[in-house]
């Protein structure tokens, strides 16, 4: 017992890291700023793979789908990066220079630190970027009012996924939030017909 308690003491700054809470708690205010900023829309998160082309054809219906969202009086979250995420923004911001009641504060990504060494960022506003992977997926998840799965699709938007079924039955069993997802394409209706059979 002594020496697992000896452990974890040695280990306390691994387990908890305070800097990471204050980047957290900084970003949702800036996310909550940038909101307001927007004249306060709700926030579709749109989830999808980050390595995609712009040749391929999940890339342009990606676009079409940010488009059609800030279209539709609803501003967009997403990681931020390449692929799915810059072609959300894209369509977004196709549709925010056609309403002039709409601002850049309508298309928001989510970088991560990590990512910022290799992966292009999109062209959007920018939030701060998060410490790690779940801090930013946390952004993400609890900042939108509705989600967007895109047709393709890798773990880390599965993952994302997966989240927020969860946070959803617990919120409906418990109280809080629910926030629909919507599926689009056939990646999807082949995996929700696995898990339901």
């Amino acid at each position: 017992t002594i020496l697992i308690l000896l452990f974890l003491r040695s280990r306390k700054n691994n387990f908890i890291n305070m800097e990471n809470k204050t980047n957290l708690e900084q970003i949702i205010n800036e996310f909550l700023s940038f909101k307001e900023k927007a004249d306060n829309p709700s926030y579709v998160a749109c989830f999808g793979k980050t390595f995609v082309e712009e040749n391929d054809p999940n890339y342009h219906i990606s676009q079409q789908i940010g488009k059609i969202v800030v279209e539709s009086g609803f501003g967009v979250l997403h990681g931020g990066y390449i692929g799915t995420m810059q072609a959300v923004s894209d369509g977004a911001n196709q549709s925010i220079k056609l309403d002039s009641k709409k601002n850049e504060f309508w298309n928001i990504g989510a970088p991560m630190k990590i990512f910022d060494k290799d992966v292009k960022r999109a062209d959007c506003v920018q939030l701060t970027a998060a410490e790690n992977i779940l801090d930013r997926k946390r952004v993400l998840v609890e900042m939108c009012d509705v989600c967007i799965a895109l047709p393709v699709a890798g773990f880390g938007t599965l993952s994302e996924i997966i989240d927020i079924f969860h946070l959803n039955q617990i919120n409906s069993k418990f109280g809080g939030k629910i926030r629909p997802i919507i599926f689009y394409g056939k990646l999807w209706k082949e995996l929700m017909e696995e898990i339901i059979n």
